[in-house]
């Protein structure tokens, strides 16, 4: 009988750790963020700062500023949405180049090193920065 109780504790101590790993491993998974633009702001910071100043006249370390890349987008005189032209832009950088900066400056990878979410994110941002001053 003692075996039996004891067998039986050890399948419901068994049941309550994979209930509890579980539920470890759903709350470790990332949630997408409630706000895209935020998550966007904190792409650009980690992938794009380095190279693209919000400064309109500088310090850029290899890119264009971006200041006002919003406004730039919505404006770009190829049909295309201010998001389809900054997703582009992102994951094929020498599409349309801007002057003084040479093709394959830009690294090509983002379209496949960068997440879809992260990607739509870093749009969203990019949407916001309409004037220099942004």
């Amino acid at each position: 009988m003692a075996g039996r109780t004891r067998s039986t504790y050890c399948r419901i101590g068994s049941w309550f750790a994979l209930i509890a790993l579980i539920s470890i491993m759903s709350a470790c998974q990332r949630a997408d963020p409630p706000d895209p633009v935020a998550e966007g702001e904190r792409v650009y910071r980690i992938y794009c700062l380095g190279c693209h100043s919000l400064d309109p006249a500088g310090p850029t370390a290899l890119g264009p500023p971006l200041a006002g890349i919003g406004a730039r987008a919505v404006n770009n005189g190829e049909g295309l949405s201010a998001a389809e032209w900054l997703r582009r832009e992102i994951v094929d950088p020498d599409a349309a180049l801007t002057p003084g900066y040479p093709a394959g400056l830009m690294p090509r990878t983002y379209g496949t090193d960068l997440r879809a979410a992260q990607i739509e994110a870093l749009v969203a941002y990019l949407v916001t920065l309409r004037s220099a001053e942004d």
